[in-house]
């Protein structure tokens, strides 16, 4: 890596402090759709039973004085409502469980969930001028339903919300309208329970939303370096354990690549750490930037860096996979400055393993990609290349030959 040089222009995007990889995104709220979509897909089973049970009860208690033909309609077009949520239950299932499309299925959620209140809404409208009883026993079961949905869908407060107010409206309405007063008192009553409702699915779904974004920023912790954002040793191996596998799946190889910064240490003893932590940062920020979306760079420590290339074509590889590590190179090549007198270019030792001719797992590329940077690193006075691909016998080492030595630091 790296000597030092007076000071000299440079450009502004090197004096600015670097940004986390992938910019003002990583600040954002982290997105708590998917735990959403799962709670609600998790209680679509139980509002299926919970739902159509107690409105056969109360179509077989109003058989006497509301019309056949209106209970069978009203009826069986609920249950309507609750096969288009079961299907969206079905198709939903794996993408949610995946932590994909989040805020698609969202919107089909609360699609289903308003469908599911229209119908309830319904049945306050085929009742005749009925007796105060049947009145009555229709507000207590829309009160019970609408109690039971609003817990299930309080960690949206839109679900709820939509559940809820057709009903309490279709309700309170005929209700208020009554020439009866008991009834009138009921209805004003009925009004004030939906508004208490409706407070208490906005404490619970704000409640919920905190819980699911500590838990969603804990996670990402977990799986990211703290000092450059980038994927650590655990999503690393997540991410290449997907990477071989579809490669296996379809013939194509990977490259996984040991990289360090040379002579990283006289950075933090001529410049302090928090010179070497900018440089840690700004190199992963360029390399993430020069990167194509299906590979991978993560930080294990120190100036210990992973880079995985995958679909590779057997066929091409290794004018794949120069390409890629020239992009690197040049990423790396362009002066950056540490201090306000001090810029250093940077230079860079990668040993390189493929799948599958050097391993079939993480920790065996690993292994043969280490060893390979290691072997490179022992000839950095004489090497011709920055990388080496495999580890190389004795045999070769010694007829190498019109070897150069590396580039000039300052």
């Amino acid at each position: 890596m790296a000597g030092s040089s007076p000071k000299a222009p440079t450009p502004a995007s090197d004096q600015a402090a670097a940004p986390t990889p992938g910019g003002a995104a990583a600040d954002a709220p982290p997105d708590t759709s998917i735990d959403q979509a799962r709670v609600l897909l998790q209680s679509i089973p139980v509002g299926f039973a919970g739902s159509l049970g107690p409105a056969a009860v109360v179509g077989w208690l109003l058989r006497n004085h509301v019309a056949h033909d209106r209970l069978l309609v009203w009826f069986g077009v609920l249950c309507l409502a609750h096969v288009g949520r079961i299907v969206v239950w079905i198709l939903g299932r794996e993408d949610v469980a995946a932590g994909r499309n989040g805020p698609l299925w969202m919107r089909w959620l609360r699609l289903s969930v308003l469908g599911l209140g229209l119908m309830w809404a319904g049945l306050p409208l085929i009742l005749p001028a009925a007796r105060p009883f049947d009145e009555m026993l229709v507000t207590a079961m829309i009160l019970a339903v609408c109690g039971a949905g609003v817990a299930q869908q309080s960690s949206d407060g839109w679900s709820a919300l939509l559940f809820m107010l057709p009903p309490a409206l279709s309700m309170s309405a005929r209700l208020l309208l009554s020439t009866d007063p008991t009834l009138r008192t009921v209805g004003v009553l009925i009004f004030i329970y939906f508004a208490y409702l409706t407070l208490a699915t906005y404490r619970i779904q704000s409640a919920f939303v905190e819980l699911s974004r500590l838990h969603a920023t804990a996670a990402k912790l977990s799986m990211h370096d703290t000092l450059t954002g980038l994927p650590n040793r655990m999503a690393l191996r997540r991410r290449l354990e997907d990477a071989l596998e579809r490669a296996r799946r379809n013939g194509t190889e990977v490259a996984v690549g040991y990289m360090d910064l040379d002579d990283f240490k006289q950075i933090n003893d001529r410049l302090g750490h928090a010179a070497g932590d900018k440089l840690l940062r700004e190199v992963a920020r360029r390399w993430t930037a020069r990167m194509r979306s299906n590979d991978v760079l993560a930080r294990l420590g120190g100036d210990e860096f992973v880079m995985v290339i995958a679909d590779i074509d057997p066929d091409n590889a290794h004018e794949e996979l120069a390409a890629v590590l020239q992009r690197i190179e040049s990423a790396a090549a362009e002066p950056l400055r540490l201090t306000a007198t001090r810029q250093v270019r940077i230079q860079l030792s990668m040993g390189v393993a493929r799948f599958p001719a050097d391993g079939a797992d993480m920790d065996a590329l690993l292994r043969k990609a280490d060893a390979a940077m290691y072997q490179l690193k022992q000839r950095k006075a004489t090497r011709e290349t920055w990388w080496q691909l495999g580890v190389r016998s004795s045999e070769t080492l010694s007829v190498e030959t019109d070897s150069r030595p590396a580039t000039a630091t300052d």
